[in-house]
């Protein structure tokens, strides 16, 4: 079988590294323009024309040009150990194309793209560099939505350090669906100011960090439920909690080690149920004194209680294994009916050489939905620092080399999306789910403050992260329940969350 799209650092690293590509249009709606530098900018540059060349892709010409000839882009991969060898860690085929890519920019502007070493620190190294005017990079690639606070908010000092990229909109465009994430840079947008862009995923990268069920095909069939008949909920808009408890039920055989189900890694399982029951752990709320919307705590709405209470009676069944650990190894043995998971855990299970045969549908729908979801709480966020020699030229050459190779509804895109999901899945059924995650997908902003300490819990700080993890034992036995501890925290939290993050602007 076909290695597919790795685990999730490595799908991020591969929008890097197959991520060097073309270019982009015009942005924002209200953006302040910048001036076009002076100096050899043109509205057309001389060289290799775009729309012939194959590693170019061709810019809108209502949009003008900011790079100068001579000048070199510094750009950060947290990946790059070797400044002279980029693309080390990149199979052949895409080693060349990167090479290529590369030569192809170099060429067309007479510019320089120069790599950057990672360092031990990285994370918060570069934004130090800014925030004292001497940045060392000018491009940098975030790694995932973790770093954004850390990036934005340095030192307390929101956007101080990064460039607000939809005040270059005469020179670049993010707003093309195309080549970016636009669910996701909702959430990449403060203060009405985009500053951070986050490329569209290539081929099953598109969906490889979206919540999905893996079922165990040879456990439930021993319970009596072929696969077909999975898929038939599915397809029939069956497939929902009263049928997850059920299946759960019947698959759990604890004198074997066998669960019906488990909370998994970082407690997937709920980070699933919530918003498939039309729930969400945070959700933009006005504060009253400043009238500015942020992010705000609700993870204890009617619905989302109604989903505590739902995990909670699988809980009492005795169907669900409490854990953090990596649910792949606990599916891997035998001991799980169903995971919910990331759609690249499925690419985790067949690299190794043995493994259950599984299947895939969506999350079951919640009694308050009327339709599945699949949350995504990762992207891929790329910005450009404050104090760079070229601050336009360096917003317009991210925009044109971070995009993925082709373009999301390309024919070449889909083949990479249908080649990915063959090496990766058991039967046919399971790629016409993941064909679906798309358009049933929603990006989940509460990673941003995922190890913000966020409320107090006793003399701790705790972070977003601990919230459910630390009581799910608890509100199963009784010991505590979900609306009382939400309710004793949800002050706290919330006010640690409005001086934690960005305040956004309507």
């Amino acid at each position: 079988m076909k290695k597919g799209i790795k685990l999730l650092i490595c799908a991020l690293c591969l929008v890097f590294c197959l991520g060097m590509l073309a270019g982009c249009n015009g942005n924002g709606d209200d953006a302040t323009a910048t001036p076009a530098p002076t100096g050899g900018a043109t509205s057309n540059p001389t060289g290799t024309n775009q729309a012939q060349n194959p590693y170019l892709r061709p810019r809108d010409e209502s949009l003008q040009n900011a790079i100068k000839e001579g000048e070199t882009y510094r750009y950060f991969i947290y990946t790059t150990n070797d400044a002279n060898n980029p693309f080390e860690s990149m199979d052949d085929e895409n080693r060349e194309y990167s090479m290529n890519r590369k030569n192809a920019y170099e060429q067309h502007y007479g510019i320089t793209i120069e790599y950057v070493v990672t360092t031990g620190n990285w994370y918060v190294d570069f934004a130090a560099a800014a925030f004292a005017g001497t940045p060392t990079t000018d491009l940098y690639h975030a790694g995932g939505p973790f770093t954004m606070y850390t990036n934005y908010n340095y030192q307390g000092n929101p956007g101080s350090v990064l460039e607000p990229l939809s005040q270059y909109s005469q020179y670049a465009n993010f707003t093309d669906g195309e080549w970016f994430d636009q669910e996701s840079q909702q959430v990449t947008t403060y203060g009405g100011q985009l500053y951070f862009c986050v490329p569209n995923g290539v081929g099953i990268d598109s969906v490889s960090s979206n919540l999905v069920v893996i079922f165990n095909k040879q456990i439930l069939e021993a319970a009596g439920y072929e696969d077909t008949e999975i898929y038939d909920m599915w397809r029939n808009k069956e497939w929902n909690w009263d049928k997850l408890r059920e299946i759960a039920q019947n698959t759990t055989d604890l004198d074997n080690n066998i669960y019906g189900i488990t909370t998994g890694e970082n407690n997937a399982l709920m980070w699933g149920l919530l918003p498939s029951n039309n729930a969400a752990i945070l959700s933009q709320t006005e504060d009253a004194e400043s009238g500015q919307s942020y992010w705000a705590f609700s993870g204890n709405t009617d619905n989302a209680l109604e989903a505590w209470d739902f995990f909670i009676q699988m809980g009492k069944d005795n169907t669900v294994l409490l854990s953090n650990a990596t649910e792949v190894t606990a599916f891997r043995s035998g001991s799980l009916a169903m995971m919910v998971t990331y759609v690249n855990r499925a690419d985790t299970l067949t690299n190794y050489r043995q493994y259950p045969e599984f299947g895939i549908v969506p999350v079951p729908m919640g009694p308050k939905a009327d339709d599945y979801v699949s949350t995504n709480n990762w992207f891929t966020p790329l910005c450009v620092f404050k104090n760079t020699a070229n601050p336009a030229g360096s917003v317009q050459l991210l925009s044109e080399y971070v995009v993925p190779r082709y373009a999301k509804s390309s024919e070449e895109a889909s083949a990479m999306f249908e080649a990915s999901a063959v090496s990766m899945v058991c039967d046919d059924e399971s790629i016409e789910v993941l064909r679906t995650i798309p358009d049933i997908s929603i990006t989940e902003p509460y990673i941003i403050y995922w190890s913000t300490p966020s409320f107090s819990d006793g003399n701790a700080d705790m972070a977003l992260c601990n919230l459910y993890t630390d009581h799910n034992a608890n509100f199963i036995s009784g010991a505590e329940t979900p609306v009382v501890l939400f309710e004793s925290i949800e002050g706290a939290l919330n006010n640690a969350l409005k001086d934690a993050q960005i305040i956004f602007s309507n």
